[in-house]
């Protein structure tokens, strides 16, 4: 997936490294802050099994 996305952004190395850095960041920022917390609403997590 990761040698896809490569080819697939435009510019040189650098620019691609850059730009690959910028997805990811956006990336994890919509899962810790959109879907995490959605997901947590509709699962049932319990922390009984750490004591």
């Amino acid at each position: 997936m990761y040698s896809w996305l490569w080819r697939k952004l435009p510019g040189g190395p650098a620019a691609r490294l850059g730009q690959l850095v910028l997805l990811l960041i956006v990336v994890g920022a919509l899962l810790w802050y959109i879907v995490y917390p959605w997901v947590s609403l509709h699962l049932p997590v319990s922390a009984s099994g750490l004591g």
